[in-house]
C-alpha cells in the first residue's frame, strides 16, 4: 500500500484565522512605523506620501488608492487562500534590498526622492512574500502594481508630460470654440487670446488644467474596470490601452467647457468649487465611456454553446 505524501507546514494554503489576523495587524503596524517618514498620518507632521495626498490637489485620489487595491484582494480572496505557501525566502532580500534603498534615500545618499517610495513598496513586495509565499504573487501582483497610482511621480518627469499636455489642450480649445459664431481665438503657447464682440481677454491653460492629474485618475479608474469583473486578456489589455485616449478626450472637454463658462456665461463658473465640480462630472462621464466599452466587449464575442452529444 503506497505511503501518502507528507504535506509539510510551509506547503499549506494560506490560512487567515485569529492568529493570522493578529500577525497582519502587528506586520501593518511595523511597516506603517518604519516607514513613518513616508506614511505619517498624525498632523501636523504628516508623512511625505500622504502630505502629498493633502496638500497637492494633483494626487487628491491617492488615499482611495488602496481602498481599491484592498478591494482587488477581496475580489480574488479564494484563489488567495487556495495558494501554498512556498518560496517564502524570496521575500527576505526583497524586504532588505527595499528598506536599504528607503534609509539610503532619506539619509541622502541616494539623491533620488522618489527611490524613498519605491524601496518602500520593494519592501511591502517582499513582506507579502514573506507571509503568504511566491505563488500568491499570482493574484496579488495587482494590488501591489495598483498601488503606484498613489504614488506622485519625480517633479522633473511630471513637468516634461505636462507641458505637451497642456499644449494639445490649448490647440484643442482654439479650433473647437473658433467654431462659434462671434468669437475669435488665438493662441499664444499655453495661453488663448479672446475676442468676443467689444469684449476680450486672455484664458491660461495651467498645469491643473493639462490633463496630467485627470490622466492619472482616469487610468487608475480604466485599470480598475478593467480587473473589477472576469475578463479575457485582450479584452483587459484594450481596457487599459483605451485610459490615455479617454483621458486626453475626457479632459479636451473639461477644458472647452471650462473656455466656455468663461467667456459666455461668468468667469466665476470656471473656477473654486465650480471647476472641481466640473472635475468630478468629467470622472463619471470617464466612467460611463470604459464601462460601455466593458459592455461591448462583453457582448462582442458570442460564445458558442458547446453541442449536446447526440442521444445514442
Amino acid at each position: 500500500m503506497a505511503a501518502k505524501p507528507v504535506t509539510t507546514a510551509a506547503q499549506q494554503p494560506i490560512r487567515f484565522g485569529r492568529a493570522e489576523q493578529v500577525q497582519a495587524v502587528v506586520v501593518a503596524a511595523a511597516f506603517i512605523a518604519a516607514f513613518w517618514y513616508q506614511l505619517g498620518f498624525v498632523p501636523p507632521a504628516l508623512g511625505t506620501l500622504v502630505g502629498s495626498w493633502v496638500y497637492e490637489e494633483d494626487w487628491s485620489h491617492g488615499p482611495l488608492i488602496p481602498l481599491f487595491s484592498a478591494y482587488l484582494v477581496y475580489l480574488n480572496w479564494e484563489r488567495v487562500r487556495r495558494c501554498r505557501v512556498r518560496h517564502t525566502w524570496v521575500g527576505l532580500p526583497l524586504m532588505l534590498g527595499g528598506f536599504l534603498v528607503y534609509v539610503l534615500t532619506q539619509a541622502g545618499i541616494v539623491p533620488y526622492a522618489y527611490c524613498a517610495p519605491l524601496g518602500m513598496m520593494l519592501c511591502l513586495l517582499g513582506v507579502i512574500i514573506w507571509l503568504c509565499g511566491l505563488p500568491v504573487m499570482r493574484h496579488a501582483w495587482l494590488p501591489w502594481a495598483y498601488l503606484f497610482f498613489a504614488i506622485p511621480l519625480p517633479s522633473t518627469v511630471y513637468v516634461r508630460l505636462t507641458e505637451p499636455l497642456r499644449q494639445m489642450a490649448a490647440t484643442g480649445v482654439e479650433v473647437v470654440l473658433n467654431w462659434l459664431p462671434g468669437l475669435h481665438i488665438v493662441r499664444s503657447g499655453t495661453t488663448l487670446v479672446y475676442f468676443h464682440g467689444a469684449s476680450s481677454g486672455q484664458i491660461g491653460i495651467e498645469d491643473a488644467c493639462s490633463g496630467m492629474r485627470s490622466t492619472i485618475t482616469l487610468c487608475a479608474l480604466g485599470v480598475a474596470v478593467a480587473f473589477m469583473s472576469e475578463r479575457a486578456l485582450w479584452q483587459r489589455a484594450l481596457l487599459i490601452l483605451s485610459c490615455i485616449p479617454i483621458a486626453t478626450f475626457c479632459n479636451f472637454i473639461r477644458v472647452t467647457v471650462t473656455c466656455w463658462l468663461h467667456i459666455f456665461v461668468d468667469p466665476k463658473y470656471a473656477s473654486g468649487m465650480y471647476h472641481r465640480m466640473l472635475g468630478l462630472a468629467v470622472i463619471l462621464v470617464a466612467f460611463g465611456i470604459f464601462s460601455g466599452i466593458g459592455w461591448i466587449l462583453d457582448h462582442i464575442v458570442v460564445e458558442e454553446a458547446e453541442a449536446e452529444p447526440a442521444a445514442g
